[in-house]
C-alpha cells in the first residue's frame, strides 16, 4: 500500500473498506474514519477563534479531531495530560475545546453510506500544533509543531524502517511527540491499521497482540525494563515484531534480555518535542560501541566546544543548527554518545558532579537494577540515590540492614567521586516514579525524599 504525505491525506483518501484501527475486537474503517473527519471539519468551520484544546483518550478520536482542526484552519493545542487540572490550566486560553471525544459535533454524519466528498489538501506550512511538554522540571513548555515537520518526520520514518511496519501496537499514549509520530500519524501515512488501546501491562500487550496478529510495538524503557519480571519475553517472539523504545535510555541489561529471547534488542530512538528524532540504535552483545547512536536520516550532529551535542535537522522549525542540553563525543564512523545531560551537572560543596555518570556507575552494580540521583535542597546541599534493586542487591540489604548497605554503595562510588559528593540519603523502591511519556521528573523525586521543591513564582 502506498504512503501518503498527511497534508494529503483526506485529498487522496483510501479505500472505503480500509481498516485504520481497532477498537477492541472491532475494525474501524477508512468510510467512518473520513466521515467522522468532514462532519466535524464542517462543524468547526462555523465557529470562531483559532486554538482549540484536544484532549480525546481514544487515539481514533484524537485522529478524527487533529485533522478536522487542521482543515477548518484552527490550531490543535495538546495538553501534556488529559486530567482535569490540566485542561483547567489551558481553558481560559482557548476558543474551544474536543474533549474526551468528538460525538457531540458529528450529528447524522458517522455512519454514512458512502465516503463524503474528499477535502481539499492542506496547507503543510501553516497547519500546525501546539505541544505542551513538562519537561525534567515541571515547568510547563509550549512547542509549536507544524505538519511540514510531522510530515517530513513520518516521511522518513517510512522511508528508514517501512520495512518493518505493520499494525501498531503500543504501551504509550498517542498525545506526546513520540507516540503521536509512532502510532498515529505514521500508521496514517502508510494506511496500517493502529490499536485504540493504551497497554498498561504487559498481559494486556499479550492480548492485543493475539487479537490482531503480529505487530509493530510502541514501548519506552519504563515499561520494556519491567516485562522480563512479569511475562516470559519468549512469548512476544511470534506476536511482535519491531519494538520501539524512546523516551530515555534502555538499560545494556534489559536490551540483553530482549536480545537473548527474541534475537534482536528494542530499537531505540533518541530525541524530543522540540526536535523530533534525532537518532536511533540496537543494543547487542556482540556489536562494537553497540551504546552508540546513529543519526537519523537527514540529520547532521556535531559535537560543540562545550560538549553539547549540535543539531542540524529538516523536522526543526527552521535551518538553523540547534544546540542540545545533552553532553556528547562523536565517533570516528560518524556515531555518537550520549554522556549525560549538561544541566545534570550540578555543585556539592564547590566540586562538580554529572548526576547522569553517577547513576551509570550505579546501575552498573550487580544489586542495582535502576537509579536515579538528585541533588537535595537544604542549608547543605547534598546527593539522594533513588534505586530499584536486583534479587541480589534486596538480598543484601535484608541481611545487612540499610546503613550497612548504603556504606557499602558509597564505598564503590568512592573509586569515581570524592568522599563529598557520596549519596548521603538513599530510597529503595519497586520502580522508579516514571510518568506517563517514561520520564522521571526532578521534583517529583525530590519529594520521595521528604523535601519540597522551591517554588520561583
Amino acid at each position: 500500500m502506498s504512503a501518503l504525505r498527511l497534508h494529503q491525506l483526506h485529498a487522496a483518501g483510501r479505500r472505503a473498506d480500509q481498516v485504520v484501527a481497532w477498537r477492541g475486537d472491532q475494525p474501524l474503517l477508512w468510510i467512518d474514519y473520513h466521515a467522522r473527519v468532514a462532519a466535524l471539519y464542517r462543524h468547526l468551520v462555523e465557529q470562531p477563534g483559532c486554538e482549540w484544546i484536544l484532549a480525546c483518550p481514544d487515539p481514533f478520536d484524537f485522529a478524527v479531531g487533529l485533522f478536522a482542526l487542521w482543515h477548518a484552519n484552527k490550531v490543535a493545542l495538546i495538553p501534556s495530560s488529559f486530567r482535569p487540572g490540566a485542561l483547567e490550566e489551558l481553558s481560559s486560553q482557548v476558543d474551544g475545546g474536543i474533549i474526551d471525544d468528538a460525538a457531540p459535533f458529528l450529528g447524522e454524519a458517522i455512519c454514512p453510506k458512502q465516503c463524503p466528498a474528499s477535502l481539499p489538501n492542506l496547507d503543510a506550512s501553516q497547519a500546525r500544533l501546539d505541544l505542551f511538554t513538562s519537561g525534567s522540571t515541571g515547568e510547563a513548555k509550549r512547542v509549536t509543531k507544524k505538519l511540514a515537520q510531522l510530515d517530513a518526520e513520518v516521511s522518513v520514518l517510512e522511508r528508514v524502517w517501512g520495512h518493518r511496519g505493520g499494525p501498531i501496537v503500543a504501551t504509550v499514549p498517542h498525545h506526546h511527540i513520540y507516540g503521536l509520530l509512532f502510532r498515529l500519524l505514521w500508521p496514517l501515512s502508510t494506511g496500517r491499521a493502529f490499536d485504540c488501546e493504551t497497554c498498561a501491562s504487559p498481559e494486556q500487550l499479550l492480548d492485543r497482540l493475539n487479537r490482531i496478529g503480529r505487530a509493530v510495538v510502541i514501548s519506552s524503557p519504563s515499561h520494556l525494563a519491567r516485562m522480563p519480571d512479569l511475562i516470559p519475553l519468549a512469548l512476544l517472539k511470534n506476536a511482535a515484531g519491531t519494538i520501539f523504545s524512546s523516551g530515555g535510555p534502555l538499560s545494556a541489561s534489559a536490551a540483553a534480555q530482549f536480545h537473548s529471547a527474541l534475537g534482536e534488542a528494542p530499537l531505540e530512538v533518541y530525541g524530543s518535542t522540540e526536535t523530533g528524532g534525532i537518532a536511533w540504535r540496537i543494543q547487542t552483545d556482540q556489536a562494537e560501541d553497540s551504546e552508540a547512536w546513529t543519526p537519523q536520516l537527514g540529520v547532521a550532529v556535531t559535537v560543540a566546544e562545550d560538549g553539547a551535542l549540535t543539531l542540524s535537522s529538516p523536522f526543526l522549525s527552521d535551518d538553523q543548527p540547534l544546540s542540545l542540553a545533552d553532553a556528547g563525543e562523536m565517533l570516528a564512523d560518524g556515531r555518537f554518545r550520549l554522556l549525560g545531560r549538561l544541566d545534570r551537572v550540578v555543585k556539592i560543596e564547590e566540586k562538580r558532579l554529572s548526576l547522569s555518570d553517577m547513576e551509570e556507575r550505579l546501575r552498573a552494580h550487580a544489586w542495582i537494577k535502576e537509579a536515579c540521583t538528585v541533588a537535595l535542597p537544604g542549608r547543605r546541599q547534598n546527593v539522594g540515590a533513588l534505586l530499584v534493586l536486583t534479587s541480589a542487591g534486596q538480598a543484601q540489604l535484608r541481611d545487612h540492614g540499610r546503613h550497612a548497605f548504603a556504606q557499602q554503595l558509597r564505598k564503590y562510588l568512592g573509586h569515581w567521586f570524592d568522599a563529598v559528593l557520596l549519596p548521603r540519603r538513599w530510597r529503595y523502591r519497586d520502580s522508579l516514579p516514571y510518568n506517563e511519556r517514561g520520564k522521571l521528573v526532578a521534583a517529583d523525586i525530590i519529594e520521595l525524599f521528604g523535601e519540597k521543591v522551591a517554588s520561583h513564582e
